[in-house]
Formats: C-alpha cells, sequence, structure tokens
C-alpha cells in the first residue's frame, strides 16, 4: 500500500509540460494524418450524395463492410507500432525493421484471403434485407477497396515503424499527399470530368485506392531512404523471420480480433438499418459520416499514445507510461466533449449539407 501511494505521488508530481511537448509531437501529425483520412471519406460521400440518395447509403455499408473484413489483419500489421516502439526505446534499433517487413508479408498473405471473402459480399447485402437497386452498388464497391485492401495494410505497417520510432511527420505527409489526390481524382471519376467517363460509385473506389497506393509509395520511399537505412538497416532487412513473425502474430492478434468485433458489431447495426428503407438508409449514412468527425482525429492521438507509452516501457519507465495515457485521455475527452455541443447545437446544419444534395423534401432531415 506505502510503495502504490508513494508511486502514484511520484507519478504525481512528475512535470506534465516536457511530457505534453513530447506527446503532441508525436500526435499532433497522426491527428492531422487521421483528419485527412476524414476529409477523404466524408469528400467522397459527399460527392455520391449528388449523384443519388442509394449511391450515398452504398458508400457507407460497402465502405464499411470492407474495412470490417480487413480490420483483424489491419489490427496485427498495426501493432507494428508498439514492437518498434518498444525496441526503439530499448535501444535496439536493429530490431526495427525486421518486425517492420513482417507486417508487409502478412498484409501479402492476407490477400487471397480478403479477395474470398469479397465472392460472397453481395449474399451478406441481401441476407441483411437491402434495397435491390442498392445491393449491386455497395457490392461492387465493396469488392473495389477489398481488392485494393493490401495497399492499406501494407502502408499500415509502415505507419506503425514511423510511429513507433517517433517520425509522425512523414505519416502526415503521406496522408495529405492520399488526400490531395483521392478528392480530386474521385471528384473526375464520379462525375466525369476532362472526358471521363462518369464512373460514380466505382469511381469513388478508384479514387480511395490510389490514394492509398500513393500514401504506401511516399512511406515505402522514406523507409528505404538512405538516411533511415543508415540507422535502422530498412534495406537490408527483408528476410522472413519466423520468431519475429510470430510475436507480431501472437501480441497483434489480440489487438485485431478487439478491432474485428468492435467493427463487426456496428457494422452488422449500420447494415440492419439500411434494411429499414432508402430514407432510413440515408439518413443512418448522414449521422455515421459526422460521426467519423468525432472519433477518427482521435484515433491518430491513440496511435500516438501506444508509441510514446511503448517508449517508455521499453525504457522501463512505466510511471511515465501511465502518465503519458492518463495525459492523451484528458486531450481526447477535450475533443469529444466540443464535437458533443457541436452537435447537439448545429444538427439541422449539419444534415442538411447532405440532405439537400439528393433533394430531400424532409423525411430525411427529421429522421
Amino acid at each position: 500500500m506505502a510503495e502504490s501511494a508513494a508511486l502514484e505521488a511520484g507519478e504525481a508530481s512528475r512535470p506534465t509540460r516536457p511530457m505534453l511537448k513530447r506527446l503532441l509531437n508525436i500526435a499532433l501529425p497522426m491527428i492531422a494524418s487521421q483528419a485527412s483520412e476524414t476529409v477523404m471519406l466524408f469528400v467522397d460521400r459527399l460527392f455520391l450524395s449528388r449523384v443519388g440518395k442509394l449511391h450515398f447509403s452504398a458508400a457507407m455499408t460497402g465502405g464499411l463492410t470492407s474495412f470490417t473484413v480487413s480490420s483483424l489483419f489491419a489490427g496485427i500489421t498495426g501493432y507494428v507500432n508498439a514492437i518498434v516502439a518498444q525496441y526503439y526505446g530499448a535501444s535496439r534499433e536493429e530490431n526495427c525493421a525486421n518486425a517492420t517487413v513482417q507486417s508487409i508479408y502478412l498484409s501479402l498473405m492476407a490477400l487471397p484471403i480478403l479477395i474470398l471473402v469479397a465472392v460472397f459480399i453481395p449474399r451478406f447485402f441481401m441476407l441483411m434485407g437491402h434495397d435491390p437497386a442498392q445491393v449491386p452498388l455497395e457490392s461492387i464497391y465493396a469488392r473495389w477497396l477489398i481488392s485494393g485492401s493490401v495497399f492499406f495494410l501494407m502502408r499500415n505497417g509502415l505507419t506503425g515503424f514511423f510511429l513507433g520510432i517517433g517520425k509522425t511527420r512523414v505519416v502526415m505527409v503521406a496522408n495529405l499527399a492520399a488526400m490531395f489526390v483521392n478528392v480530386p481524382l474521385n471528384w473526375i471519376l464520379i462525375f466525369g470530368k476532362f472526358g471521363v467517363p462518369a464512373l460514380g460509385i466505382v469511381g469513388a473506389a478508384i479514387g480511395t485506392i490510389a490514394g492509398s497506393i500513393i500514401a504506401f509509395v511516399i512511406l515505402l520511399s522514406v523507409y528505404l531512404s538512405r538516411r533511415i537505412d543508415g540507422r535502422y538497416g530498412t534495406r537490408s532487412a527483408w528476410k522472413f523471420d519466423g520468431e519475429m513473425f510470430r510475436r507480431l502474430v501472437k501480441f497483434g492478434t489480440p489487438a485485431g480480433v478487439e478491432i474485428f468485433l468492435n467493427v463487426f458489431a456496428f457494422n452488422i447495426f449500420i447494415q440492419l438499418m439500411h434494411s429499414y428503407g432508402a430514407d432510413v438508409a440515408a439518413a443512418t449514412t448522414i449521422t455515421f459520416n459526422w460521426d467519423i468527425v468525432a472519433f477518427i482525429p482521435m484515433l491518430g492521438l491513440g496511435a500516438a499514445t501506444t508509441a510514446v507509452v511503448g517508449q517508455y516501457i521499453g525504457a522501463s519507465d512505466p510511471g511515465d507510461a501511465r502518465q503519458a495515457t492518463l495525459l492523451s485521455l484528458r486531450l481526447a475527452f477535450l475533443y469529444s466533449g466540443s464535437m458533443a455541443v457541436l452537435f447537439l447545437v448545429g444538427a439541422r446544419p449539419l444534415v442538411s449539407l447532405f440532405s439537400s444534395g439528393f433533394g430531400d423534401t424532409g423525411a430525411v432531415s427529421e429522421l
């Protein structure tokens, strides 16, 4: 008891400003990165709301289902963040690249499984009782995204590497570049500009995959750069390491299962809501399109917290690890509270941004 009280008193007395600075140095670029992801999702659906109510709703169900399918592997590959951070904190930097490359191999191994699951996607939407006119749209959107998910998974592993070593500005630049490619390309492909045929929801999927490829190429280029290679040996660390691979899978699988179960339950809820008809489907999509603004940027803070805590654990400093976690929780509560106030005060104008695009007569807005 006395030791515990002394430990807590010692943690409470630690200066928070240096820790806050360290946390924000890693977190702010990651928050900006996740904000760019939010912008891409948000604008894609905003564009599709101008195509039609069914296209708009199909983007929600198709996109969420594709992420559900890949979420288990995303959780495992993303866990390389914690492994790299611990090696970095323990000054065992030679293992950082070795752990990262195992996540890339896992991503490639996952692709045949994901494509096989994609075959059954239309049956899933029909089983959920969706509008027969919406099923083909959401099915083709999900299949396109699942086919391109290997780039998302490999990018996830590389992001974990840069997070683990605290170089989050690289991730921010890659994600911002993806956004600047995705948004105009989607506008061109969805609506058919500059002589390109209007592809609608297929155009939205292609634009999303293109953005993911751009981000992956930028991350890989920096990962293999002379500066990073000189310190971490990234160019030579391409050997499959069974022991490191098993470690990634062993510790990453619980994280992946947690993400999968959360996303799966949420996805089933959304799919069932869409079975109530086009108006309910559109209303649900509008609501959760704003909901991503409330939580996706905080995923950046969560990833940064994982990196900082991992570094402290690697350096055998559990007190600062706990303090950093509590500090990040306070920041998250501040942001979430602000978003709650925005939703309570400004619901109608937020909804009308989307509902006006497909000529809503009021039914969707009220829902």
